[in-house]
């Protein structure tokens, strides 16, 4: 992967912001929102990039990491 050029736009904006969003949610079930969240969430809600399938799919990622995390590994016999 080539990289890429100051000043040209990239091309995963959406699914940046749309994780961000999703892991504002996250702090948010914990408990653990601030107020510069707050005003983060805010400007991602209005920000029309942002779709609710790509905060779906960030929420679905990082969710299934823990679950995943949560077995035990196999060890080679």
């Amino acid at each position: 992967m080539a990289m890429r050029v100051k000043g040209e736009p990239r091309w995963d904006d959406c699914w940046r912001k749309s994780r961000i969003a999703a892991r504002l949610l996250l702090r948010e079930r914990a408990g653990k929102l601030t107020a510069r969240d707050v005003a983060l969430g805010k400007k991602l809600a209005a920000d029309p990039e942002v779709l609710p399938r790509l905060i779906q799919q960030a929420l679905y990622a990082f969710e299934g990491r823990r679950y995943l995390l949560g077995f035990p590994r196999r060890t080679a016999a």
